[in-house]
Order: C-alpha cells, then sequence, then structure tokens
C-alpha cells in the first residue's frame, strides 16, 4: 500500500468515525426534513460509516495525482460520508456541511496552491447557479440542499465539476429506472450519494490546482 493510499484509509476511517454524531444531530435542526422507511437509519451506524469512510479515503489516496488533490478529496470524504447519510435517511444536506466542504477545500488551495483559488470560485459560481437554474425548472426534483451541495463541490472541484456532474447524473439516471418502475412517480431519490461518487471519481483526473485531465 502506498504511501497517500495509507492516509487516505487512516483519514477516511477517522472522518467515517467521526460522522457518526453529526448524522445523529444535525438532520434535528432542519424543519424540511422527510423521514424515510427505518431501514434507511442503517447509514448512520458506526460501522456503516467507518467503513463508508476508508473505502472512500483509500480510494481518493490511491487515485489523487497529487497533494493537493488528495487533501482536497479528504476534505470531500469528511463532508460527503455523513452527507450521504443524512440524505438517504432524511432527504435533506445540512447547511453546516456544505459550509465545513466549501471552507476546508479553499483552505487546502490556499495553503498548497492559491494561484487555482480563482478558478475554483468561479467554478462554485458558475456551478450553483446553473444547478439553482435547474432546481426552479424541476420543480422539486432537485432542492436547494443539492443546489448548495453542487456550489461547494464546485470550490473543491474547479474545471472538473462538469465531469463530475455528469457521472453522478448518469449514475442516478440508471438507478432511477427500477425504483420508478417499482414505486412509481412518486418515489424519491437521494442524490448526495451520486454527487459524491461523481465528485471523488473526479478527484483521480481532474484538473484541481492546474492538473490537466489525461
Amino acid at each position: 500500500m502506498t504511501g497517500p493510499a495509507l492516509v487516505g484509509l487512516v483519514c477516511g476511517l477517522a472522518a467515517g468515525l467521526l460522522a457518526v454524531p453529526l448524522v445523529r444531530r444535525l438532520p434535528r435542526g432542519i424543519p424540511e426534513r422527510l423521514a424515510q422507511p427505518a431501514w434507511t437509519r442503517r447509514a448512520g451506524h458506526p460501522a456503516a460509516l467507518g467503513g463508508a469512510g476508508a473505502c472512500a479515503g483509500l480510494a481518493v489516496g490511491f487515485v489523487a495525482p497529487s497533494p493537493v488533490a488528495l487533501a482536497v478529496g479528504l476534505v470531500l470524504v469528511a463532508v460527503l460520508v455523513p452527507a450521504c447519510a443524512i440524505d438517504v435517511s432524511w432527504r435533506v444536506v445540512p447547511d453546516s456541511l456544505v459550509v465545513a466542504g466549501a471552507l476546508g477545500s479553499l483552505a487546502a488551495l490556499a495553503l498548497l496552491d492559491p494561484g487555482a483559488l480563482g478558478g475554483h470560485l468561479a467554478a462554485a459560481a458558475l456551478g450553483g447557479a446553473v444547478a439553482l437554474a435547474l432546481a426552479v425548472a424541476a420543480r422539486g426534483g432537485l432542492g436547494l440542499g443539492d443546489v448548495k451541495l453542487v456550489a461547494m463541490l464546485g470550490c473543491a472541484l474547479g474545471a472538473a465539476l462538469p465531469a463530475a456532474l455528469g457521472l453522478a447524473l448518469v449514475a442516478a439516471g440508471l438507478a432511477a429506472v427500477p425504483i420508478l418502475l417499482r414505486r412509481g412517480r412518486g418515489a424519491t431519490l437521494p442524490l448526495v450519494p451520486f454527487l459524491a461518487l461523481g465528485a471523488l471519481a473526479a478527484v483521480g483526473g481532474a484538473p484541481i490546482a492546474g492538473i490537466p485531465l489525461p
């Protein structure tokens, strides 16, 4: 196991275990939360969160092409692991996680490659604006929490944001087909896990902090 992979594994495991109290506490202050079936609460179990964090961190450690990408990727792991569990159980995205992700990503860039900050902030603004327009057009199909999360991912991924969103939407579309066939048009799908998948995949080949796509 390489050094970055080991760092990712350890940091991801720690992030997953630290997410346990967040998953239990943060949804309580969100009146818009929509309780899902009881089995979805298993997403917040310490074993599930620790395992998800460890796997995500390990993957980031393997694919990150630079220390900057590794740092940003681990920030995303720390934020997206609890965000996924909360979205699965409650269909909401806490603002505190979005703010933490944006600030953590920008802090990593400021320390390791401050010249990249402008491009990442521009990606956040453009991505958030496009997501907001889609949310208005979808009339409830895309929540404001998802819009804010897209803007946060722009802070982290910069020019890799479109690739991350494209992968996320394709994966979500494929997953939605059997759900709609089984439950009908009233069924809902948590979008954050798919955004997390796209974002963490983009870390491996993203132009993060000036690293070009292969």
